[in-house]
């Protein structure tokens, strides 16, 4: 297998050999839903290593620096209408793959991957256009790998979702049954590409064989106009001749990219620690802390802060912390003497920061409106931040030079019935100075899950200076994260913010309070588990989906 190209419902992919390549179409690939054969369509004389589509026409990479044409009228006929030479710096390199990448001043824009040019771990591309039987260079630029997995394949532009990239994991030069798909936000216009600038991926998905193949290697992949990603591979069989002992296309349902430029995942959880719901004796009478509101993640150690919330004497007067010391593997335990807090009121959201955790805590029948800075190694109240408003999440921000501050984001979470704070919730950044948040910046988002019908509810939120801010809305049991970018956050208006992605829980995951991304790019999912099924809750660790650290 080699490239794959996707025109509507009909798909085009191609396998490589020494001297010659063979192409299959694949006229309704939406309709396939068993394991079916393709026949191939026709042998054309190239080795061709990237399949794209653009306007009628695909065009394939081939050995061994030569783009070729191929109009898709003539594919039963092999017909190659025209050959582009690819050189870079003077020298004649093998383009491994390409993608279209737009049209500009009425010029097709061809994004193409060289691998012999690839430097500190990133893969090297280049944008042009074909023209005069040479691809012409207007910009360069890398996107930083991931560790181990060293192979660059196929690519795929576009333009609301990004660039992606299909690596492999190789053992003494062999594939091996892992592969990682990158995700790199590229600007959509080529006179905002810096060039020669290393780009980081924002996410990386995970693509493994299972024990039936031997091996199984991702060459290519495409998102059809439906929304749905397929990915090419190669496929060698555990045992030989068995139905598995062909090369693959898959129909990957996480994630899915509907229409609306909205990034769509559902969330694979893996390994969950428990999270004891402590009992706590308060005047002769026993209180279960039973809600897992807040999570917060420094290095390896993980927090958990869970209040009482039951309707009674002491609802929201009641908190306990908890820490991990590996978030990884060791299940969750109350911190050494830590006392319980009383005034914390109802702790929904937590961040660490130089030392300390943050925690925004509320109580709507006492009216209060504050952030406890709490120390992690005792649970001891260092100090109170008195806000303007109910306060329903925080996350660290980032250091701010001119102020010489320590910025916070928090979520806005008065309960206002002519306004409802989950339909377009209100984030404020500011510090913390003189026992009080002052608020230097506020913005708004869309709830897209919001329904006027239902009450909804908040909860926690988290930033990373990578990957932007996640923010969490509950919508009668079924829980969302939704995500926007540090750039959408820096140029933001009156307007409420349309989030670029959502993440959708899977049937283990019950109900979503708190998340954090660790420093080796793993999502973690802090939850109230289903009290029919267990007692406790849980801090659960995101499969097949983490983000790329710097």
């Amino acid at each position: 297998m080699a490239g794959m190209a996707i025109n509507g419902t009909t798909a085009y992919c191609v396998k490589r050999g020494q001297t010659g390549s063979a192409i299959y179409v694949i006229k309704n690939i939406a309709d396939v839903t068993t394991r079916k054969k393709v026949s191939r369509t026709v042998i054309i004389p190239y080795a061709v290593y990237g399949m794209t589509y653009c306007k009628n026409y695909l065009f394939m990479t081939c050995y061994k620096n030569k783009v070729i044409k191929m109009p898709v009228s003539s594919v039963s006929s092999g017909t190659i209408t025209e050959e582009f030479t690819v050189s870079v710096d003077g020298n004649g390199y093998i383009p491994q793959s390409i993608s279209y990448y737009g049209t500009e001043n009425n010029e097709d824009l061809f994004l193409i991957g060289v691998g012999k040019m690839n430097k500190d771990n990133s893969f090297f591309y280049m944008i042009g256009t074909l023209e005069n039987s040479k691809f012409i260079e207007k910009k360069r630029f890398y996107v930083k790998g991931s560790a181990g997995y060293e192979q660059a394949q196929g690519t795929f532009y576009h333009s609301k979702y990004g660039l992606f990239i299909a690596t492999n994991k190789l053992t003494n030069g062999s594939a091996t049954n892992y592969n990682m798909i990158l995700c790199a936000r590229i600007p959509d216009k080529i006179s905002s590409v810096d060039n020669g600038n290393i780009y980081i991926p924002e996410s990386e998905f995970r693509f493994n064989g299972n024990s039936r193949y031997a091996s199984l290697a991702v060459r290519s992949l495409c998102i059809s106009d439906s929304g749905i990603l397929y990915i090419s591979t190669n496929a060698v069989a555990a045992t030989a001749g068995s139905e598995y002992d062909n090369d693959v296309i898959f129909r990957a349902t996480n994630p899915v990219f509907p229409k609306n430029g909205l990034m769509e995942f559902t969330l694979s959880s893996k390994e969950s620690l428990i999270v004891p719901n402590p009992d706590v004796t308060i005047n002769g009478s026993t209180y279960t802390c039973a809600n897992l509101g807040a999570f917060a993640l420094n290095g390896t150690t993980g927090y958990c802060l869970l209040s009482h919330t039951t309707d009674d004497d002491m609802k929201d007067k009641a908190s306990v912390l908890l820490s991990s010391p590996d978030i990884s593997s060791k299940n969750f335990t109350r911190v050494s003497g830590s006392p319980v807090l009383r005034t914390m009121g109802h702790g929904n959201g937590m961040t660490y920061a130089n030392g300390f955790l943050y925690v925004a805590a509320y109580d709507r029948d006492v009216n209060r409106k504050e952030i406890a800075q709490l120390d992690p190694a005792t649970g001891n109240i260092v100090e109170t931040y008195q806000c303007d408003h109910t306060i329903g999440g925080i996350s660290y921000y980032g250091y701010d030079s001119q102020r010489g501050k320590d910025l916070f984001i928090v979520v806005n979470y008065d309960d206002a019935d002519t306004k409802p704070y989950a339909q377009t919730p209100e984030f404020f950044i500011g510090y913390l100075e003189s026992k009080k948040f002052v608020s230097i910046k506020n913005f708004y988002a869309q709830n897209p899950s919001f329904n006027a019908k239902y009450k909804n509810y908040l909860q926690d939120i988290f930033y990373s200076p990578l990957h932007g801010l996640f923010y969490v809305p509950l919508l009668t049991g079924t829980t969302r994260i939704y995500r926007l970018l540090p750039e959408q956050i820096e140029q933001a208006s009156d307007e409420p913010l349309v989030p670029v992605a959502v993440y959708n829980k899977d049937d283990a995951i019950y109900e979503i309070e708190s998340l954090a991304i660790s420093d080796s790019g793993t999502l973690y999912i802090a939850q109230n588990c289903n009290s029919k099924l267990t007692k406790d809750d849980a801090v659960t660790q995101i499969g097949a989906l983490s983000f790329i650290s710097k």
